[in-house]
């Protein structure tokens, strides 16, 4: 009597709310987001927050309540980062729903799809290609494929048998298995080895090097300013204890760029609101700024240049005059040294109808669901008319599935390059002919043998050709001019044969797209690296192959980003500056990538530069402003202390200076677009609009202290005169980092420079402005008509020091590259 078949039941539901009520779910630590009590706490324990809390305390120790208006902008400041942080978190986090992992979960005898994050102890799961494993889990019944180079760096799949381990954080690559949760959350393999394993890969920012760069050296300075200033106002041209904290706080005040960690957080978090109208997931903040610098473009065929709808166009049986002409060239050539011709005669010619059975059979058999598995299944309607003793499910890296039947021999479906890597020449060259026409081409061929191995047999026999083609995505050509315009070498890496993959490029108006490589001739990085110089299309490319592509690129100095929508692009999306994947791809290619987009349309890829571009050159822009005020405040800082007799400010002063000048207006002009190519040299370019104006403020402002006490000028008309000049110099600074003008910033800079007289005609007793005397007047008059010329000549000045210490450094790197040649030579 036959053994009655076992049947899967799983947990049942008081089972799972007794794990559930134990704290037995797979809830993990990593998140895309932050937690609302991170972002407040975030956004106001900060260094500089700290620091101003301080200067707060001394301004209100000393009575001086009106100098404590820099505290209600810090407060301005952190509300609206909370806000921004918070309204770009509720956006990410819906979209993030729509790409949520999920698994299929077997409870009280039913298969039902759930969230990984609802998975409880002891679930049975089932796990097949193209999962990223959610749990640690134990196989209980079938076969897979698991690529673990996520955890441990190896790339080569391992097989997991019944009984065998798997590890969260690994994803299938072949296969399909039931398997029983053994560990859950933080009890998992990967969150074990580290709390940041499911979290996205975070690239490295120049433009957060430098901003952090910037705050490292004024958080460093800060201080031992502070301290050197108050000594030198109170204990030795004694100011006065008033004095001496006001100013002090006052010079702080303009050292610290309040308002610049803000404006390039709000920039990154209103590109990301936009990106996200746009149906584009960004899972990583800086990855936008990091798409715009990017000049190498990797994309995957499938699913990028194509739509992935793959068909079957028709089946070329193979007759048996081409079939024995292979098989008497392998004699000959002895690639096969078993075979006889007696087995070739005996070689079965098969019919359409022995074509549509066997097809049915390994459709049936084989439980693959990538698209091309997906469209020989429509084309072949599954069947089990034969018994299947053993299957090969389709894999990346052999490119080729298999079953074998009992009495039937082995069949098996891949790539010709790869099913026959030897000998065949009639036969590649009748597919490489298909493949210039656009196909993508599968080989059937068989064996006599049943294998229970993978490794294919000696004796291979093709039976038919099949043709299949992809739908060219309407908007893929106009999306490659755009990047071909931007000056971006974009490459195509498929898996398919090289001839196919050229013909869609070409289609599509790829650049070189008649250079093309079959990446089975690359046997060495040496020889990869220097096909990625010398090819634009790549095809039969495996996922190491893919990866070590990428790293080649990145050696050799460029900024890579990588498209991709199946599991064998995982490891070179993990590798890539910036990793894009599609919404309709697998769990584990959208769970590495930094962006995903949600209804895989590539054509807002150049939003998403654009996106780039706009926070870049703008941040840009508005660090320069803000980097104004710090240097002078420095180098003003300085001076009192070694020369000066007290500092020539006020806290509110310049408060009212920060607020028309910086805050304000780069805050209205960060939202602007500004879709230029990026400045690779980003804190040169900053330097560079703001050194010159803050070393002209700095000269005017001592020029003024030193001319009106040789006129006996009383110290309070001093103050207004440089009060006045500082802000008449900063607007004519706004003006040259903001050109060209456009009429948005006409508009802004002119308001700015309209309300900035307002306050200091409305709130001249507030801001303790004086009315001048005769000498006070011409000095003010000087310096409003020669403060233009000196900035330029700070201009010409800075750029003639940058161009000689460009050659220097030239003349450096060119005497160390010979030094190092000729060390080579030596060696």
């Amino acid at each position: 009597m036959a053994a009655k078949k076992e049947k899967i039941t799983g947990l049942t539901q008081a089972q799972v709310q007794k794990r559930i009520e134990e704290g037995k779910v797979n809830k993990t630590t990593g998140n895309a987001t932050r937690s609302y009590k991170q972002i407040i706490l975030g956004n106001t324990v900060t260094f500089f927050n700290i620091i101003n809390l301080v200067l707060l305390a001394m301004v209100l120790f000393v009575g001086s309540f009106k100098n404590t208006m820099f505290i209600f902008i810090i407060l301005t400041n952190t509300v609206i980062g909370i806000i921004q942080e918070i309204r770009t978190k509720k956006a990410l986090d819906e979209l993030a729903i729509l790409t949520a992992s999920q698994v299929q979960v077997v409870r009280g005898g039913k298969y039902v799809t759930l969230n990984v994050d609802e998975i409880v102890l002891d679930d049975l799961i089932v796990l097949k290609t193209g999962d990223q494993i959610p749990a640690d889990a134990v196989v209980q019944k079938g076969h897979l494929e698991v690529n673990e180079s996520l955890l441990t760096g190896e790339s080569d799949s391992l097989n997991k048998e019944e009984g065998a381990q798997l590890f969260s954080g690994s994803f299938v690559t072949s296969g399909k298995a039931l398997c029983k949760v053994i560990h859950v959350g933080e009890d998992n393999y990967m969150e074990q080895i580290t709390k940041e394993a499911k979290q996205f890969k975070r690239h490295d920012s120049v433009l957060k090097k430098n901003l952090n760069r910037i705050l490292k050296v004024i958080s460093i300075i800060i201080i031992p300013l502070g301290i050197g200033l108050f000594y030198k106002q109170y204990y030795i041209t004694q100011v006065g204890r008033t004095d001496a904290v006001l100013n002090t706080v006052a010079a702080l005040l303009g050292m610290i760029p309040e308002g610049l960690v803000l404006l390039t957080s709000v920039a990154m978090t209103l590109g990301v609101l936009r990106l996200a109208k746009r149906r584009t997931l960004i899972q990583e903040l800086f990855c936008i700024e990091t798409l715009a610098r990017v000049d190498v473009l990797c994309l995957d065929k499938t699913g990028t240049l194509t739509e992935g709808n793959i068909c079957v166009e028709r089946v070329e049986i193979l007759d048996d005059v081409l079939r024995l002409e292979d098989k008497t060239e392998e004699k000959n050539t002895d690639l096969i040294v078993n075979q006889t011709e007696e087995t070739i005669e005996g070689s079965p010619k098969i019919t359409q109808h022995d074509l549509e059975q066997i097809m049915g059979n390994i459709m049936g058999a084989l439980n693959d669901d990538n698209a091309t598995f997906l469209a020989l299944k429509e084309r072949f309607a599954p069947i089990s008319t034969y018994q299947a003793v053993n299957t090969i499910p389709f894999s990346s890296d052999r490119k080729y599935s298999g079953v074998s039947f009992k009495e039937r021999g082995s069949f098996y479906i891949g790539a010709v390059q790869f099913l026959f890597p030897k000998g065949q020449e009639a036969l590649k060259m009748k597919c490489q002919a298909f493949a210039k026409e656009g196909y993508r081409i599968l080989v059937l061929a068989h064996s006599e043998q049943i294998r229970h191995e993978v490794e294919l047999p000696k004796n291979l026999e093709p039976l038919a050709i099949i043709l299949m083609s992809d739908i060219i995505r309407p908007e893929a050509s106009a999306t490659l001019q755009y990047f071909r315009e931007q000056g971006v070498n974009v490459k195509v890496i498929s898996g398919d044969d090289p001839a196919t993959v050229a013909a869609i490029a070409k289609k599509v108006g790829l650049e070189n797209a008649d250079a093309y490589i079959d990446a089975t001739l690359l046997k060495t990085e040496k020889q990869i690296a220097d096909a990625v110089q010398q090819y634009s299309v790549f095809g039969r490319v495996t996922p190491k192959q893919k990866k070590q592509m990428v790293v080649a690129l990145k050696q050799q100095g460029h900024t890579v980003a990588m498209t991709g929508d199946g599991v064998n692009d995982v490891l070179a999306l993990k590798e890539a500056n910036c990793s894009i994947a599609m919404a309709s791809g697998s769990d584990a290619t959208k769970n590495c990538a930094n962006v995903v987009l949600l209804d895989s349309d590539f054509s807002v890829m150049p939003d998403i530069v654009n996106e780039g571009r706009r926070v870049i050159n703008n941040i840009g822009l508005s660090a320069s402003m803000f980097l104004i005020k710090t240097i002078f405040s420095v180098l003003l800082a300085l001076e009192t202390i070694f020369v000066g007799r007290a500092y020539p400010f006020e806290p509110i002063q310049l408060s009212i200076i920060n607020g028309c000048a910086v805050a304000i207006p780069t805050f209205l002009m960060t939202i602007e677009p500004s879709f230029q190519q990026v400045d690779y040299h980003f804190f040169r370019r900053v330097l560079r609009n703001a050194a010159p104006p803050a070393l002209t403020i700095t000269l005017t402002v001592m020029g003024a202290m030193y001319v009106g006490e040789w006129l006996k000028c009383p110290m309070d008309m001093l103050t207004t005169v440089v009060v006045l000049t500082t802000g008449w110099t900063y607007m004519m600074a706004l003006q040259k980092v903001y050109s060209p003008m456009t009429p948005y910033r006409k508009v802004v800079i002119y308001a700015m420079q309209t309300i900035y007289l307002i306050c200091m005609i409305v709130g001249q007793d507030l801001l303790e402005l004086e009315s001048l005397n005769f000498n006070s007047v011409i000095i003010l008059l000087a310096i409003l008509n020669f403060s233009p010329m000196l900035l330029d000549g700070m201009n010409t000045l800075y750029r003639m020091i940058e161009s000689k210490f460009d050659k220097c450094q030239g003349a450096f790197d060119k005497g160390r590259a010979k030094i190092k040649k000729k060390a080579n030579v030596n060696a």
